[in-house]
Formats: C-alpha cells, sequence, structure tokens
C-alpha cells in the first residue's frame, strides 16, 4: 500500500521558491530538506518524495563538496502543473582556483545513477556551476515505483 501525500494542490498553480545557503557540504542538508518539504506540498507520492530529496542533496553536493567552501549554492524550485524544476547553481565562488569550483566530468558514476534514477531528466550547465533537476507528479495518487 502506498500513502501519498497530496493536500488540495492546484494542478494550474506556478509558483517558485528561492534557497540561498553556504556552498558548503553542511549545507546540503537544508537544500534536501527544503526539496522534500517543497515536494510534500506539492503532492508528490512518499516515494517522490525521497527521490527528489535524494536528487537534490546529490546535485548540491556535487556543487557543494567542501566544509569550508566560498561562495553561495542558490536553488531555484519551480512547481508547475505536472511536477517540480530545481535549478541548483553555484555563486559568488571567488577567483582561488576557478577549476575547483564546478561539478567534476566525467561525472562520478555514483553521482550519475543517482540522478537518472531519481529524476525524469537533469542537466550540468555554466560551465560545471549549474544542475537543472526536474521531477514529474505521477498522475495516480497509488502509484509507486519500486
Amino acid at each position: 500500500m502506498t500513502t501519498t501525500l497530496r493536500r488540495g494542490v492546484d494542478p494550474t498553480s506556478t509558483e517558485s521558491v528561492r534557497l540561498t545557503v553556504p556552498a558548503a557540504s553542511a549545507a546540503v542538508r537544508i537544500a534536501r530538506a527544503g526539496a522534500a518539504g517543497l515536494a510534500t506540498r506539492a503532492g508528490f507520492t512518499y516515494h517522490e518524495v525521497e527521490q527528489l530529496r535524494l536528487a537534490v542533496g546529490e546535485a548540491a553536493a556535487l556543487l557543494a563538496p567542501e566544509p569550508d567552501g566560498q561562495g553561495t549554492l542558490e536553488l531555484l524550485f519551480l512547481l508547475d502543473g505536472d511536477g517540480l524544476s530545481v535549478d541548483l547553481h553555484l555563486a559568488d565562488v571567488g577567483t582561488d582556483d576557478p577549476a575547483r569550483r564546478r561539478v567534476p566530468w566525467p561525472l562520478p558514476s555514483v553521482a550519475g545513477a543517482v540522478l537518472d534514477a531519481a529524476t525524469d531528466t537533469w542537466q550540468i550547465d555554466d560551465e560545471g556551476r549549474r544542475i537543472v533537476l526536474r521531477k514529474r507528479r505521477s498522475d495516480d495518487d497509488d502509484v509507486d515505483d519500486d
């Protein structure tokens, strides 16, 4: 049996939430919590919420892997009629070593596998300083991909 968290979501509305945190590994928890909270509010199933939380955590950790990282990690959550897009962007990174302040390429295989399994689409932009994730809500309240 699947438990859904749908709560009167208007499928025709579009809203956005911006979250800015330090670009440090400790702030990844905040990004995950924000994603999970918004996905719950938007009517995603429990399984979809967990997938999104995992994907946002992985993307944030790729952009902000260091405990004392420089700059900020900006997240823009866009809720629309059928899902949630999350745009994670590394900003104000400073000039100490620009090559270190981007997603490693090629992407670590585990990170790619997590993003592939947990989202519908994802991409890396802005020379490795931006990751955009997309997760659609299931059409059926009782669907769970396990």
